[in-house]
């Protein structure tokens, strides 16, 4: 076996060691409270190997991070289309990869965590809600819809940390059928006759 593969294995392992460390540590304190000598230590990793992958522990919480959209990004991408029938499908796919992550993101939705990055998450399919809603005789010009759409993500958002605190107990199919019957239940007022 060639070393290249032996090096890139041990790279991997390290970093997945400071991932789960970081977001352990997170439980307890926000992440820019958190030092990389706390974290090493943690890991149980040197500092210089730490330094050798990362510059801060935000960056590894930021790969954590880019790990899970890319995720989320690359299933939707696959599966869907600006389609309104397939919204529901969209809202399953989401909240089945959030329950899958269930522990990073109870952590991301903690008072800890970095809900902005939900927001970024829930807006990956904003394409594909827009075109819905349009179907459906959403007469809003741009500004409105953008408004609309922002209220609708922050509903979603603050409905996905009720669901995080609570342990994830509802399965995430259930959590999906509640998005889409708010987020239709809001616009309702703004579908006009096709």
């Amino acid at each position: 076996m060639p070393t290249y593969e032996k090096t890139d294995r041990r790279v991997l392992y390290t970093k997945m060691f400071l991932k789960e460390s970081l977001l352990d540590l997170m439980k307890e304190k926000p992440v820019d409270k958190i030092t990389p000598t706390e974290l090493c230590r943690k890991a149980n990793i040197n500092r210089n190997t730490f330094y050798s992958h990362y510059y801060t522990v935000r960056d590894v919480l930021s790969e954590i991070e880019s790990d899970f959209s890319t995720q989320i990004i690359e299933s939707l991408r696959c599966q869907f289309h600006a389609d309104a029938t397939e919204i529901s499908q969209m809202l399953k796919e989401i909240c089945r990869i959030v329950y899958s992550q269930k522990d990073f993101c109870k952590v991301l939705l903690s008072a800890n965590g970095d809900a902005a990055f939900f927001e970024n998450v829930i807006s990956t399919g904003k394409p594909v809600i827009i075109s819905g809603w349009r179907s459906e005789g959403v007469r809003l010009d741009d500004g409105e819809m953008e408004m609309l759409f922002a209220f609708i993500v922050n509903g979603s958002i603050a409905l996905i940390k009720k669901w995080a605190a609570s342990d994830m107990a509802e399965p995430p199919e259930k959590i999906a059928t509640m998005l889409e019957r708010i987020s239709y239940g809001g616009i309702n007022g703004t579908i006009t006759e096709k």
